[in-house]
């Protein structure tokens, strides 16, 4: 194995580098990915009354508003199903589909 040169940056700070610029470039690159009120046009959002909404969890609505968060669904598409699971944009989430 060679020795590395007295100038060369220890593997693990080169690799922190090379991340860092990376994950530099992806911050930068600002993508607007669609959130559950858009994806159903809700009016309960419009009117600042979803809890997903206000919590700023339209990726997640389900954590706060619908049936995996552990109290009483907020959404009434959640209080229309067992499960957010069932949720047409739940599903599409954790496809990747968007």
């Amino acid at each position: 194995m060679d020795k590395p040169k007295k100038n060369d940056p220890h593997p693990a700070l080169a690799a922190f580098e090379a991340f860092n610029k990376v994950f530099k470039e992806f911050e930068e690159t600002k993508v607007e990915r669609i959130k559950c009120w858009e994806y159903f046009n809700c009016e309960r959002a419009k009117n600042g009354c979803c809890s997903a909404y206000t919590k700023s969890a339209g990726r997640r609505c389900w954590l706060v508003a619908g049936t995996l968060s552990g109290g009483e669904p907020d959404c009434p598409r959640a209080k229309a199903l067992k499960s957010c699971k069932e949720c047409e944009f739940y599903k599409k989430i954790k496809r990747g589909e968007f």
